[in-house]
């Protein structure tokens, strides 16, 4: 479980919870899949003690959220100064760049997924602040969220191809919902704006002329204040396009619905025009042309994808 549970997310130390009197009673079944950037996993067995030691995270390491549901018996996890138990049917987050301790009694189902913490946005510091804590999902969002992984956990072996993509972009919007619901307090007129800015570039973004003076301009505010703006999100605006656009790219360039394009007009769908452009974003940010992305698709997929994210 050890090997498996590491490769899946990040190097993880795994033993027979202190409750096991028997070492033949530590085992564990594990379905995963990568869907998109994320890894998700369902994991049934004996109780068993997780452990993420400093001595095992790098700064090589991708910043990861691991996002837990049980299914089934109570776990109890510390991380820093928070320590909580969570029931069945809580979800618990828990951040892996963090050392943390995790302790499951007497047997377990679970749902795990792995997001990278870019993938929440400016939503990821709301979600990070509450991590090792109880998020109960009985209501609302949380309890929308808990049915979409149950029924995730029931199908993970059906999902590959393309469709993963769609899958994990809609696994990341409902977890910022839950995760925001009950945030108290109202947000500053900042954070608002910016917002409020990434929704409008979302809707225009197959227009190629999308830049920070039309955008800044369709909101009453000068270029300047734009990259003020999103100078205290921690990148700038171009950069948060680009990456937005490309994604976009990738996951049409995997999806047999689109073979019928030509890559040029995969990319002009997102706004993008100039082939030197696409080339060098893919290959920086995917290490794949766009030729090796339509050919990547193989019952290979799933392994090189969950080596990259472990």
């Amino acid at each position: 479980m050890q090997a498996a549970a590491s490769s899946i997310l990040a190097p993880l130390a795994v033993t027979a919870s202190h409750r096991e009197r028997k070492a033949d009673a530590f085992r564990a079944d594990i379905d995963a899949a990568a869907m998109g950037r994320l890894a998700v996993a369902r994991i049934r067995g004996s109780g068993h003690l997780v452990s993420r030691t400093a001595r095992a995270i790098t700064s090589t390491d991708p910043e990861l959220l691991k996002l837990t549901l049980r299914r089934s018996r109570p776990a109890v996890a510390d991380q820093g100064r928070q320590q909580s138990r969570a029931g069945v049917g809580d979800f618990m987050i828990l951040d892996m760049t963090r050392p943390y301790r995790l302790e499951v009694f007497d047997g377990c189902d679970v749902m795990a997924v792995g997001i990278p913490r870019t993938e929440l946005g400016p939503h990821a510091d709301t979600v990070v602040r509450q991590t090792a804590q109880r998020l109960p999902a009985e209501t609302g969002a949380q309890a929308v969220l808990s049915a979409f992984l149950q029924g995730l956990g029931r199908h993970l072996d059906e999902l590959t191809g393309p469709a993963d993509a769609y899958v994990a972009d809609a696994l990341v919007s409902l977890l910022i919902a839950a995760f925001t619901e009950r945030t108290p307090g109202r947000m500053d007129t900042a954070t608002e704006l910016v917002d409020r800015i990434r929704v409008y570039a979302l809707a225009n973004i197959s227009d190629p002329s999308l830049c920070v003076g039309s955008v800044a301009a369709a909101h009453g505010i000068s270029d300047r204040q734009l990259h003020c703006l999103f100078h205290g999100t921690g990148t700038s605006f171009w950069t948060w396009l680009r990456h937005e656009r490309l994604s976009r790219i990738h996951r049409d360039l995997q999806d047999p619905v689109h073979d019928g394009r030509t890559i040029a007009s995969v990319a002009a769908r997102w706004g993008v025009h100039d082939p030197r452009h696409v080339a060098r974003g893919l290959k920086e940010h995917y290490g794949q042309t766009a030729r090796e992305l339509r050919q990547e698709r193989g019952p290979d997929v799933l392994a090189r994808r969950l080596r990259r994210l472990g």
